[in-house]
């Protein structure tokens, strides 16, 4: 099923947000994100965000032990945390480069552990290596978001073996902007390719306003970085 093209004028709220975000500078955009943490849950949850929802159950489908630790990345106001909890999970950590949005985290009591930082290029100092069993990362693989150059840090992070759930969106936007699917595609078919991820599902979900994502669940087979 082919991405689905949103005009620039999208006609849903939460698809102009979207929009808007991904044509922000770094700054920018996080300057946003503190400034919409407050009606985050309540704006997203109106667009039916099935997301976190369905990425909390794939992963529960094939990380049996609740127990095992796992890090939420990007995880805003603690959405995917929330779900994760009902599944069953009870050792959750959350990175996020949005203090607002974690405060906002912090209040659910979902989360172990809340860091405020970006995954990228850099290390994060507070995750020892091989610190998690399970990874999440929804609605944040993107232009100033979270791009190829973070799986490095993912899978320094992640046990060899480990489970990988995320998501990444099909919609397009038709404004003459480089299509970031396609450098985040050619990033987790590199690994793929290298045998460093192995492709457990691949799958069309619900993602907003009657949009699609495909949700990628990965196992970390080896420890080699790009």
């Amino acid at each position: 099923m082919a991405a689905c093209k949103v005009p620039q004028q999208a006609a849903t709220t939460t698809s102009q947000i979207m929009h808007k975000i991904h044509r922000l500078n770094h700054d920018q955009m996080l300057e946003y994100y503190e400034n919409w943490a407050g009606s985050y849950d309540k704006d997203v949850k109106s667009s039916g965000y099935e997301a976190p929802r369905l990425t909390a159950i794939a992963l529960g489908k094939v990380l049996s032990d609740k127990s095992a630790p796992i890090v939420d990345c990007a995880a805003g106001t603690g959405i995917v945390g929330e779900e994760l909890t009902k599944v069953g999970f009870k050792t959750i950590d959350a990175v996020d480069y949005s203090q607002q949005s974690l405060d906002i985290s912090a209040s659910k009591g979902v989360y172990r552990q809340l860091i405020c930082n970006k995954f990228d290029e850099n290390k994060i100092e507070e995750i020892k290596d091989h610190s998690y069993s399970g990874l999440t990362c929804v609605g944040s693989l993107g232009t100033n978001h979270i791009t190829p150059s973070a799986f490095p840090e993912w899978n320094r992070i992640v046990q060899k073996g480990g489970l990988m759930v995320f998501t990444l969106s099909r919609v397009e936007y038709d404004d003459g902007l480089p299509d970031q699917r396609v450098v985040l595609g050619n990033g987790i078919q590199e690994l793929l390719d290298k045998g460093t991820w192995e492709l457990i599902e691949k799958t069309a979900i619900p993602y907003y306003s009657g949009y699609l994502a495909d949700m990628f669940t990965i196992r970390l087979k080896t420890k080699t970085d790009l």
